[in-house]
C-alpha cells in the first residue's frame, strides 16, 4: 500500500492528442475516510504516460470534502497534450499508507481543443 499506483478514471474520459490542458481541480463532496495516512502522498491527473501538474499536489490537502482545490499545471501557461488517451490519476508516496483510504473525489481537467487544426 506505500508503493506508486495509478487509479482509472471513467474509461469515457479521453483527452485528445493537440489539447492544452488549462485547469485541473479536485472536488470530493462527502468526506474521504483516513486522508491523514496519506501524509506526504502526491496526486497527479496523466493522459497515457503524461503528467499534467506539478508533483508537489499533496492528497491530503486536497481530498477535503466540500473544499475544490486547483492544482499547478506542469506549465505555466497550459499543458500540452503530445499524445491522446484516457485520463488516470497517479497517487504516490514511499511512506503513506492508502490502504484504509475510502472516499470518492471528482477530477475535472480542463482544456481547449482544435479538431480542425491537425486536418490536412
Amino acid at each position: 500500500a506505500n508503493t506508486a499506483s495509478v487509479l482509472s478514471c471513467d474509461a469515457n474520459v479521453f483527452i485528445p492528442k493537440g489539447a492544452i490542458v488549462t485547469a485541473i481541480k479536485y472536488f470530493c463532496s462527502g468526506a474521504i475516510t483516513n486522508v491523514s495516512a496519506l501524509k506526504n502522498a502526491t496526486i497527479n491527473p496523466i493522459v497515457g504516460g503524461q503528467v499534467l501538474g506539478t508533483n508537489n499536489a499533496v492528497a491530503s490537502t486536497l481530498l477535503t470534502a466540500a473544499l475544490p482545490y486547483t492544482q499547478t499545471l506542469v506549465a505555466t501557461n497550459g499543458a500540452y497534450v503530445s499524445v491522446g488517451g484516457n485520463l488516470s490519476v497517479q497517487l504516490a508516496s514511499s511512506d503513506s499508507d492508502r490502504s484504509a483510504l475510502a472516499g470518492t473525489a471528482d477530477v475535472y481537467v480542463e482544456y481547449l481543443y482544435c479538431g480542425e487544426r491537425d486536418i490536412t
